[in-house]
This record gives structure tokens, C-alpha cells and sequence, in this order.
């Protein structure tokens, strides 16, 4: 696989004004370590706050990032800042990337012998390993096709035991640090589940039941243990319900084994909505309750919908569904959970394609219903349905990309274009929209897409690319997008732009605004420093001054470093002595403080 071009534009959309400058600062400070390329994975270490270092892994795939992990506490959308130093370091320095082979390459041409002989010293350095052995084995060998079948009941003490180690392997810690590994509870949790999801891809669906079903219960019976303040374990059980709701709606069950199961789970949801957990769960009581079988209320909406929509007829742009019809139709087939998104999953799973295409002919699933044309080769088909019935730019986006891996240039970017006049979040439609028109020529076309990004996700890699598409109309345009930048709340990104464009006095005034947030105001101190010494040294000597006056002594290096900027600020303006009357003046006033001392002399000697 090619891999892609990363920008710092690539990762400001996915990403908080506060994670993106914490992760800027971890990568000038180098606290990234061990940085490697595994195939097209990304990882590394980042010192951290609680640890000593974190892991950070980041996948990516020909589209750019497809999915990130860092072992910190971070729950608060988007990358965390130790995910941001790897991806600027990555950026930056690539040439710090070892490059090292998948774990693949590395047991080519080993024995059996030499397979069992590593997995037993694994398992005997690492013991918690075998029962991941011992559940993962449970799984069926890839490429087994799904059955009816009924298959080996699973070990079930196996999986309760894994679980229950889980959740008491932060026994031994004080709360105020167990509270911190929560993260890594609840992602060893998910590695259980996805044990559970390579079951039901395999067809072994009664595991994936039992599994499931284990989670929950041990979930509940562990609540107690865990501090679950932050919502990661109650986001976990409710994305339990999905997977739930299609093992069941993958087995034959009788009337009793249906009963049976929706009183146990019943139950179950009962319990965690004590806790909170719940809402997430329904879809799969309405799994077992139901069926395949269409709850009473959808009845009369699914035959007016059969009558609107003949999979015999074809679709023509001049023909539409009524729109309050269709409506009506996703009202009673979207129950709680998505029932119908559960049935979808299954029949595709299980290659029951013209069942698959009614459902969606019935619930109005445009999107699927146009994609999985395209899997059957109906492209035309599915352009002209997407065309006339895909409402928002995040499913015209999904649409266009299946159409570029289809090597259909011009219907990808002619599906762009129509997402950009549509609902929702186009951010990222243009993004990827944008330099596809670029390398047509298409220039006004790539500055809307463009435009579009800027409008949702402000940057000063956007404004650059819209300043060179704008060329000659650049003074018109201007004023539009900085009117964008300051009604925004990200003010990082406006210092930015100022000091782009050598707007000082400006950019110094933003900085002087009392909630600016710190880190701009640094960024602003150090870029007009050669410009306005004189307002560096006001400002510099501000800060640290009030920082000192804090009297806690993990302020005194932010301190030392406004202290620099001083320094460096006085000696632009030729006043080197006045500098060093104030220093003495520095270390006399606070000589009881000897960790501050220690900056001063650091300053001095510097």
C-alpha cells in the first residue's frame, strides 16, 4: 500500500484546539520515543502526565488516518495530544520511523514447533495470556463459512474468568490512579467483544450470544469495582446491543428459547439501568421479541412503501418518493437501537443480497441500498438513486469514495459536488474533495470544496491552499474568511493566520484579550519578538511575574521560559544590562525559594 501524504490540515479537523497545541508543544519538546512504521501502522511512546509514557498506534490506510489508539485516559473527542506529537513527528521527521516488517513477515518460514515453542514462553512470561488463548482458539479458523448449524458450545468459565480478571486488575491501585486506567479497562473488554464479532463473522453464532451475553452479566457484576464517572464503561455496554441484536437475529430460536432469552436479557438491561447503562440495549430485546417478524406498526407504511418502490422498476430522476411517505416508512422501522441496521448487517453477512436490497427498499436506506448496487456492478443504478435520494454530505462523501475505488473519477467528484449543496458536516467532503478538483484544473470548484472545510474547520494550512486558488480574487475573498476566524472560539487558529499575514498589532492585541489561552499568547510572543520587542518584554515579564507569585514551584519553569523571552526581547532592543539589573533584582527579592533560584541561575548562565 501506497501510504498517504499527511498534513497538519489532515489532522486539525479531528482534533480540539487545546490537544492540537498540547501536541504540538509534546513534539518540539521530543517527547515522542521509539517511533517505527509496522506496514502501515504508525507507533510509538509519549511521555505522559500519569505514566511514564504512553503507547500510541495509528493506522492508516490510502485515504489517510483510518484509526487511532493511545493508552492515556483521553475521552473527549477527537486525537489526544500524544496522538498529534506521534502524527507531527511523522509529518516532520519521518526519517525517525524505524521501519520494521508486520509480525507476519517475521514467523515466515517458522516451524510448528518453533510457533509453540514462542507462544509457551509468552504465555509463561505473560500468564494473563492464556486465557486470550485459550477464548481466541474458541473462534472458528478464518474462512469458514457461515452455518445454521448449531456449533461447539463455547467454555464459558473461560470467558468469565478472562472478564472478572478484567475488571480486578485494578484492585491493587488507589482509586485516583485506578481512575486513570479505566481506558484500558474498558479496551480489554472490547477485545472480548471482538472475539465475539469474529464469531459471528465465521457463523459461529451461538459463541457470539454466549460471549456477549457473559459480557454483560460480568459488566454488572464488576460495576461496583470500577469508577465509571467518565462513561467509558456505560458507552461500552451500550455498544454492546448491536452485535447482540444480530447474534440473535442469526439463530433459529424457538418460541420458548426466544421467550427465555429476551426474560434474561430482560433482566439484565433492568440491572444496568440502575447504573445508567441501558438505552443501548434495547434494540437487542427487540431482537429477541421479535425476529425477523415486523412489529404491528410498520405494517401498513411497509405495503404503501412496496407499492412506491418496485424493485422491478427502474429509477428514474423524474420519479421520487414522496417525502413525508418515506418518513413515515424510517419512522416505524427505526426502533430503539436500529433494528433494521441489525437485520442489514446480518443479511449482507450472511450474502442474502436480494433480501438485503428489499429491506432497504423498505426502511429507505439510500445509502446502503446505492453502495451494495455498486458491489453488484449496477453502478449507473446507484448513481442516479444517490443522486435523487441521499440527503446529507457525510453519506454523498461514502458515495463518491466507493465510486473513486471504482476508478469512476468524474461520477466521485460529480457525487462531491452534489454533497457540498446538502445537510450536514461538509468538512471532510471537502477535503477530499478539494484537491481532487485541483488536479482536474477545476480551480473554482476545488476553492468551494475548500471553502466549505474552512467554513466547519478553520486552519492556517486551508487559508494558505485558498490564498493560492484565489490568486487575483485574494482581496475579495479575505475578508470573508477572516470574518470566519473570529467568530470562531478556536482562537489559536486566527493568531495563526495573523502572524501569516505579519498582522502584529493585531495578533498582539488577541493576545492581550484575558482569555486568550496561554499557549497562543506564547506563540504570538515568540513570532512578533523581532517585530515588537518592546510589547515582548511587557508581556513576558507579566506572565512571569504572576506565574512566580503562585508560589508553587511546578510554575517556575513556564516562569523561566516567559523570563527567556524577556532575555532574548531586551537584547533586540540593546538593553542586555537592563536585563541583568532586573534578574539580580529577581534572585535578591525571591532568594528563600530555592527551586525558583534554580531557573534564575539557569537564566543567568544562559
Amino acid at each position: 500500500m501506497v501510504l498517504p501524504q499527511l498534513t497538519e490540515s489532515s489532522i486539525r479537523s479531528h482534533v480540539s484546539a487545546q490537544s492540537l497545541q498540547r501536541g504540538k508543544a509534546y513534539y518540539r519538546d521530543g517527547a515522542i520515543s521509539d517511533p517505527a512504521l509496522q506496514g502501515s501502522t504508525l507507533l510509538g511512546r509519549c511521555e505522559g502526565s500519569q505514566e511514564p509514557y504512553y503507547q500510541v498506534r495509528i493506522d492508516l490506510n490510502e485515504a489517510g488516518i483510518a484509526a487511532t489508539d493511545c493508552t492515556c485516559a483521553y475521552d473527549f473527542g477527537g486525537y489526544c495530544k500524544h496522538i498529534v506529537a506521534l502524527l507531527l513527528t511523522y509529518i516532520h521527521q519521518p526519517e525517525q520511523f524505524t521501519v520494521r516488517p508486520e509480525v507476519s513477515e517475521l514467523l515466515t518460514g517458522c516451524s510448528r514447533d518453533d510457533l509453540v515453542a514462542l507462544m509457551t514462553e509468552l504465555v509463561r512470561v505473560h500468564p494473563t495470556l492464556y486465557d486470550w488463548i485459550a477464548t481466541t482458539l474458541s473462534v472458528s479458523p478464518a474462512g469458514h463459512k457461515p452455518s445454521r448449524t448449531p456449533h461447539k458450545k463455547v467454555n464459558v468459565e473461560t470467558y468469565c474468568r478472562q472478564v472478572r480478571d478484567i475488571f480486578h486488575s485494578l484492585d491493587h491501585m488507589r482509586a485516583s490512579e485506578a481512575y486513570w486506567h479505566m481506558s484500558g479497562l474498558v479496551g480489554q473488554l472490547r477485545g472480548v467483544q471482538e472475539t465475539a464479532r469474529q464469531c459471528l463473522e465465521v457463523g459461529d453464532t451461538d459463541a457470539a450470544l454466549e460471549i456477549l451475553l457473559i459480557l454483560l452479566e460480568e459488566v454488572h457484576a464488576g460495576i461496583d469495582y470500577v469508577d465509571d464517572s467518565d462513561g467509558e464503561l456505560g458507552s461500552f455496554v451500550d455498544d454492546l446491543g448491536l452485535p447482540l441484536a444480530e447474534a440473535i437475529l442469526s439463530l433459529e430460536l424457538s418460541a420458548t428459547e426466544r421467550q427465555q432469552l429476551t426474560d434474561r436479557l430482560t433482566q439484565l438491561v433492568r440491572a444496568l439501568g440502575d447504573y445508567g447503562m441501558s438505552d443501548g440495549l434495547d434494540v437487542a430485546i427487540q431482537a429477541a421479541q421479535y425476529g425477523w417478524e415486523t412489529p404491528a406498526a410498520a405494517d401498513d407504511a411497509d405495503d404503501e412503501d412496496e407499492e412506491e418502490w418496485d424493485e422491478e422498476e427502474d429509477w428514474d430522476e423524474e420519479e421520487d418518493w414522496d417525502k413525508e411517505d418515506t418518513e413515515d416508512a424510517e419512522d416505524a422501522w427505526d426502533q430503539p437501537g436500529d433494528l433494521t441496521e441489525a437485520k442489514l448487517n446480518v443479511l449482507e453477512r450472511q450474502g442474502r443480497v436480494e433480501e438485503y436490497l428489499h429491506l432497504c427498499q423498505q426502511a429507505g436506506r439510500h445509502l446502503r441500498y446505492a453502495l451494495k448496487l455498486c458491489d453488484l456492478g449496477r453502478v449507473a443504478e446507484a448513481v442516479t438513486l444517490a443522486h435523487a435520494h441521499l440527503t446529507t454530505a457525510e453519506e454523498a462523501l461514502q458515495m463518491a469514495q466507493r465510486l473513486q475505488t471504482l476508478d469512476l473519477l468524474a461520477e466521485a467528484v460529480e457525487m462531491g459536488e452534489r454533497g457540498l449543496t446538502l445537510s450536514g458536516s461538509e468538512a471532510l467532503l471537502g477535503e477530499w474533495l478539494g484537491p481532487l478538483e485541483e488536479q482536474q484544473g477545476r480551480m473554482p470548484q476545488a476553492q468551494q470544496a475548500w471553502r466549505a472545510v474552512f467554513a466547519e474547520a478553520p486552519s492556517l494550512e486551508v487559508y494558505k491552499t485558498l490564498k493560492r486558488l484565489a490568486a487575483a480574487s485574494w482581496e475579495a475573498l479575505r475578508p470573508e474568511l477572516m470574518a470566519i476566524l473570529r467568530k470562531s472560539y478556536d482562537t489559536q487558529v486566527l493568531a495563526e493566520v495573523l502572524l501569516f499575514d505579519e498582522e502584529w498589532d493585531e495578533a498582539m492585541r488577541l493576545a492581550e484579550q484575558p482569555h486568550t489561552w496561554y499557549g497562543v499568547v506564547e506563540m504570538v510572543a515568540d513570532a512578533v519578538a523581532t517585530h515588537r520587542p518592546d510589547w515582548v518584554v511587557q508581556v513576558s515579564i507579566a506572565h512571569a511575574e504572576r506565574l512566580i507569585a503562585e508560589t508553587k514551584s511546578k510554575y517556575y519553569p513556564i516562569a523561566a521560559a516567559w523570563l527567556d523571552r524577556a532575555k532574548h526581547a531586551y537584547a533586540l532592543l540593546g538593553q542586555t544590562e537592563v536585563w541583568r539589573v532586573y534578574l539580580q533584582r529577581l534572585k535578591e527579592q525571591y532568594k528563600r525559594r530555592p527551586a525558583l533560584q534554580e531557573q534564575l541561575r539557569r537564566l543567568e548562565r544562559g
